[in-house]
């Protein structure tokens, strides 16, 4: 939610949010390299960093590396970070998350995923309000207040919301609906551009809805 004081201050920070990596850590870093921002901009994440691409676990220790070095990060968690933090008990993961790509990470780790990645993963954000927008992984209720929709729906998609552009009061900024090009819509703005299977991963620049967008090389 909108932390307080920054109801009260002017909004004279920009807001970037970054669409679903997948464990694309390569894009990642080169997309983190292009964004222009400034130390009081806001980054914030859509969620689903993990499963099915190059390196998930790289993928986590490089937000967490931005975390220590840019004061207004927002991770949010994603279906995929949900279903990692079914098998977190608190102190380790249990058993292998239940969803594809997982097993590869699994494996990776010779069936022990670092107890700081659940410890992180735990302190991920269902939804994020700036001065800019509304953010969260998978959508909310259409024709509904922005903040009464349940968390497992933030985090796996809420019923009606890819089909209508409601007014919520602010911009809506998603992940998880994979598409070929970023969705910009008068109330809502997409980012899942597959990165994971088309090799673009995409940004946004709030209030300007200016696009970043990285691709993968393609190897000689």
């Amino acid at each position: 939610m909108l932390d307080n004081e920054l109801l009260d201050e002017p909004v004279s920070y920009h807001s970037y949010a970054i669409g679903d990596i997948h464990g694309e850590v390569s894009l990642l870093r080169r997309l983190l390299d292009l964004l222009p921002y400034r130390p009081e901009d806001h980054l914030i994440f859509l969620g689903d960093y993990v499963d099915r691409g190059e390196d998930s676990i790289a993928v986590i220790r490089t937000l967490q590396a931005i975390q220590q070095a840019h004061p207004h990060c927002f991770f949010l968690r994603g279906n995929h970070e949900d279903a990692w933090l079914e098998q977190w008990d608190g102190t380790k993961f249990l058993d292998q998350p239940l969803m594809p790509g997982a097993r590869k990470v699994w494996e990776s780790c010779n069936g022990q995923i670092p107890a700081d990645i659940g410890e992180w993963l735990s302190q991920t954000r269902i939804d994020y309000e700036d001065a800019n927008a509304y953010y969260v992984h998978a959508g909310v209720l259409p024709d509904k207040p922005f903040y009464s929709t349940p968390p497992y729906s933030k985090m796996w998609g809420a019923r009606g919301f890819a089909d209508k552009d409601y007014d919520w009061g602010k911009t809506v900024v998603f992940g998880h609906w994979e598409q070929s090009s970023p969705m910009i819509k008068v109330h809502k703005i997409g980012l899942d551009t597959g990165a994971w299977r088309t090799g673009n991963l995409t940004a946004i620049q709030l209030p300007a809805r200016r696009i970043f967008q990285v691709h993968r090389e393609l190897e000689a």
